[in-house]
């Protein structure tokens, strides 16, 4: 092995070389990269603070190990940490040249060094991305509500990493149209459009870690939290209305023009002002009224409630006055009774430092997703009597959370230096709902997401160089809202007359660009095509000089060998977060447990059969092994046989090959020619090693 591993360094900087001329430099296109983070870690902690906190963290988690008589794991070598920092921080697998580059690096502190590359890289806003739109549910279209304004909110926020204690704050009190630019939180509440109970319950259990759903109907069975309780903590969303009162006044004479007009076109101008007057408004009354079927005895059913927080410091409203006298001064004046400002009211609470569940909660969903569970488990149901499985840990963490001031890139940057991210993986399974003691990373299967931007990273040689601008699938969604904000309702009917739709126009735009796309890619693979046959001639001959030569000629022609996706438009083939939310059904992503968004968290990592019949029959075979794509470029310019099983286990699992599986595959490949490549990579990819964050 240690001769393999010498013999690998120099084979990658022969691959190396290689490559530089057959792909484009991926430094040259992440540095334009929309998504990349707006500042670099290294600029707001030095890298040895971070190592300090770090080794903090790592010395109390040692103590509790010590307490409960338990023995920390090894150090994981090379190739499983490199995997695990792609997959823990970009959330994909590295690619055969990150990789070989890593394993090849001498330097002490290359570990360290590579967690604050990706961190600043352009893949970690998409994984982040990922991460809140399963917690959040965001959905790409919600009846008449369209979703990616509230993505592109998400993105940005991650980007600029907007802090958390804002990030939340923002949702909970974000007032305009929902379509409107600038004015994406409102989509936070607007998810649960008309049903503002609902939103309060997600709200207590994303944030703070408490499940009073259960109290809506009744006292809560399992807690001590009572149904009035959850009415005084609901009273905080009281008033809140999901449409825009002056967009819906601007068209109200809407009906009588429609009048006389067939039932398409009143139907297309109700979902016209349907989508302009969608929004939120309303600061919040803070009151609420208990249900009438109310049935204990400290209030009537119907009762009025004031917004009362179910811990932590009280917070005091500015309710109006509800004397007669001012209220018919105010019927007199018109003036609707003014809100209490109890959203804001309620930001201001949940966000507090003086409120120690919330930085407790994130602290621990950071801690779940980086080493796969929370010190509390669940992470979403905290109680009473709850107990982290390390309390000193879990309360340095809530302080440290604080302490970056609710940055979660540099939270996430001093989870990825500790000694524990470098350890092996725990040998058992924890129990479902159960804290491991954390000897090391739990072991756990790829997120959907995962799963699919690793696949794509087998497809194309910088799958970051396709990550769109953040805006990029809302700005349709914004500029249909300009211009339909500004017509009045004459000029809305007349656009509805002739066929007019400023969304569909710019959607035809686009296909348009991308026929025209498509016709040049075409031209410009029929003057490749000569080129093309004499590079597949060079490969068998295993002439690399030529190979390089022709790479080179291509390269200047503009066609760029592993960037093409094989058969098929590749329009479908970016990074899950630049898809549509979430991912159309039978989709690979929703095979492989993709949430459908309708609940909090609701992804599954289960293994199906469909799962293996997708990646055996469908992906690996039309967009892996065939065509141009990365993987088949590396393996078919390939000098030999050895060299062939080894780009397979180096580009799918991130490790050298064994002895042993090196001479097995190695005689496969001379017996039956290079045909068994193919095989090579379906069993790989369809093994538990790569399925498995290890």
């Amino acid at each position: 092995m240690t001769r393999l591993l010498r013999s690998s360094a120099v084979s990658a900087a022969v691959v190396l070389t290689l490559t530089s001329i057959c792909a484009p430099a991926t430094a040259q296109t992440a540095a334009r990269n929309p998504q990349r983070p707006e500042r670099m870690v290294e600029t707001v902690h030095p890298q040895k603070w971070v190592l300090q906190e770090a080794a903090r963290l790592d010395a109390l988690l040692a103590r509790g190990l010590q307490r409960h008589q338990a023995t920390p794991q090894e150090l994981a070598d090379d190739g499983t940490f490199v995997r695990r920092a792609y997959l823990g921080i970009v959330g994909r697998i590295p690619n055969l040249q990150e990789t070989e580059r890593f394993l090849a690096d001498q330097s002490p502190d290359k570990r360290a060094t590579l967690c604050d590359r990706l961190l600043d890289s352009p893949g970690r806003t998409s994984h982040f991305a990922n991460f809140w739109f399963d917690l959040l549910r965001v959905k790409s279209n919600q009846r008449q509500l369209n979703g990616e304004p509230f993505a592109h909110f998400i993105r940005e926020a991650i980007q600029k990493d907007l802090p958390y204690d804002r990030f939340v704050s923002d949702m909970l009190t974000a007032q305009g149209p929902a379509h409107e630019k600038g004015k994406g939180a409102t989509g936070y509440l607007m998810r649960d459009t008309n049903m503002p109970h609902d939103a309060m319950a997600n709200t207590l259990r994303l944030f703070l870690g408490t499940r009073l759903e259960c109290a809506q109907c009744h006292n809560h069975p399992f807690d001590h939290w009572t149904q009035k309780e959850f009415y005084e903590m609901a009273a905080f969303f009281g008033g809140i209305q999901y449409r825009d009162p002056s967009g819906a006044q601007k068209y109200a004479g809407l009906r009588n023009t429609l009048a006389n007009e067939d039932q398409r076109v009143r139907a297309r101008a109700l979902q016209m002002v349907r989508q302009l007057t969608q929004g939120i408004t309303g600061a919040g009354s803070g009151k609420e009224q208990l249900p009438k079927d109310y049935k204990y005895d400290d209030l009537k059913p119907g009762a009025s409630v004031l917004a009362n927080t179910i811990f932590g410091a009280d917070v005091k409203l500015k309710y109006a006055s509800t004397k007669s006298s001012d209220r018919r001064r105010r019927q007199r004046r018109g003036e609707d009774e003014p809100g209490a400002d109890s959203r804001l009211a309620l930001a201001e609470w949940m966000t507090s430092s003086k409120n120690p569940m919330f930085a407790k909660v994130i602290a621990n969903r950071m801690w779940a997703r980086t080493f796969g569970r929370g010190l509390v488990e669940p992470s979403d149901d905290w109680r009473e009597d709850t107990k982290a499985v390390h309390p000193e840990l879990m309360d340095a963490l809530e302080k440290l959370m604080v302490k970056v001031d609710f940055d979660l890139r540099q939270f996430e940057r001093v989870l990825v230096h500790t000694q524990l991210f470098q350890r092996e993986a725990e040998p058992t399974d924890p129990q479902p709902g159960i804290a491991p003691l954390f000897t090391g990373p739990v072991l756990r299967r790829m997120t959907a997401e995962q799963m699919w931007d690793s696949l794509l990273t087998l497809v194309f040689d910088d799958i970051d160089d396709r990550l769109r601008p953040l805006d990029d699938r809302a700005a349709p969604v914004y500029q249909q809202f300009d211009e339909l904000k500004n017509a009045d309702p004459q000029e809305l009917l007349a656009m509805i007359k002739s066929g007019r739709d400023p969304r569909r126009e710019m959607a035809q735009e686009a296909r348009r660009a991308a026929r025209e796309q498509m016709q040049r890619d075409g031209a410009l693979a029929k003057r490749a095509q000569p080129l093309l046959k004499e590079l597949q001639a060079a490969r068998r001959d295993g002439d690399l000089k030529r190979v390089a030569e022709l790479a080179g000629r291509l390269e200047q022609m503009g066609f760029r060998l592993g960037e093409r996706a094989g058969r098929g438009q590749e329009g479908d083939m970016l990074r899950a977060s630049d898809l549509s939310q979430p991912a159309r059904p039978g989709h690979l992503l929703r095979q492989f447990g993709q949430s459908d968004r309708e609940t909090i968290d609701a992804s599954s990592d289960a293994a199906t059969v469909p799962q293996v019949l997708t990646l055996l029959n469908g992906f690996l075979d039309d967009r892996v092994l065939k065509g141009q794509s990365a993987l088949a470029r590396d393996l078919s310019t390939a000098e030999d046989g050895v060299r062939r099983v080894r780009i397979a286990f180096l580009t799918t699992l991130n490790r050298e090959p064994t002895e042993d599986e090196i001479d097995t595959w190695r005689r496969q490949i001379a017996v039956n020619g290079i045909e068994v490549v193919r095989d090579l990579v379906w069993v790989l990819c369809n093994s538990n090693e790569f399925r498995f964050v290890r």
